[in-house]
């Protein structure tokens, strides 16, 4: 199994651990379609949890390894600026240091917008329907090559081969 990262074009990302990547970008159908999105393959990755009174299950913090590969494979632009010396040392972020950051963010949400065609599904018949439902390529494909496999099965010719 692997950990996949999505970076979506919006600048949100996922996690998805599967063996594939065609196979991450059919479980990340659940969000959207990530067809268009960088996916990255991350090795050290962990998480932290922290369970509320409410019995649920609430963000902490990544492992140090994590936040860095994050940053560095899907905010270049966050990172550089975290990592150079534009920011104050100070704990709390000035009003300057906000700004910055904010500028940033900005930016990196539309870093990725309309970079990365989505993949199209490799039948006519696929790609209707793909557009129709917004639903990724390698999914679309695996649904049509499945019903055709059926529908051939059950075929039963009415003339002699030639």
């Amino acid at each position: 199994m692997s950990l996949f990262m999505c970076r979506w074009q919006n600048g949100d990302c996922s996690f998805v651990s599967t063996p594939t990547k065609n196979l991450a970008v059919q479980y990340l159908d659940e969000f959207g379609n990530a067809d268009g999105s960088e996916l990255t393959a991350i090795r050290d990755f962990m998480v932290h949890f922290e369970l509320t009174p409410e019995g649920k299950l609430q963000f902490h913090s990544f492992g140090e390894l994590a936040a860095d590969a994050i940053f560095k494979k899907a905010y270049p632009l966050l990172n550089e600026l975290f990592q150079s010396d534009k920011l104050s040392e100070q704990a709390d972020p000035t009003a300057r240091d906000a700004e910055l950051i904010k500028a940033t963010v900005e930016k990196e949400c539309q870093r990725l917008q309309g970079k990365k065609r989505r993949k199209l599904p490799q039948t006519e018949i696929g790609r209707r329907v793909a557009a129709e439902m917004d639903v990724p390529a390698s999914m679309m494909d695996g649904i049509v090559d499945r019903i055709t496999r059926e529908k051939l099965k059950k075929f039963r010719s009415s003339g002699k081969p030639h």
